[in-house]
């Protein structure tokens, strides 16, 4: 059956071909100059392209490239305070140690200073 297709392929080509072909002839000389010059002014003329997409896409690639040094280079954000542990918080809550929840700030202080020195 492939075979019986690929005949009736090339019998159609040839077909096709021939009354082409015949076309060609009758077309007058004037025609054929004109449709000649057409073709090369055509081929001639390159693509063509607006300047404007040009520099779009130069301004995109330039704005991505920005975005992605700017994501690499950018200082890590701080780490958050570390959740205090639920013992810790008790002390500091009972009534015991008033004193120490009335100087919390200064404990704070003293946390971050050890972390730093």
């Amino acid at each position: 059956m492939n075979q019986d297709l690929h005949a009736d392929d090339r019998d159609f080509t040839r077909r096709a071909k021939a009354v082409l072909d015949r076309a060609v002839e009758e077309v007058d000389r004037p025609t054929v100059l004109r449709l000649q010059r057409g073709r090369l002014a055509a081929l001639d003329s390159g693509p063509c392209r607006p300047v404007w997409l040009l520099w779009a896409s130069g301004l995109a690639m330039v704005s991505v490239v920005a975005l992605a040094v700017y994501l690499w280079v950018q200082p890590t954000a701080l780490q958050p305070r570390a959740a205090v542990p639920l013992e810790d918080f008790e002390l500091v809550t009972s009534v015991e140690n008033v004193e120490l929840a009335q100087d919390l700030e200064f404990y704070h202080w003293l946390a971050d200073d050890d972390r730093t020195g």
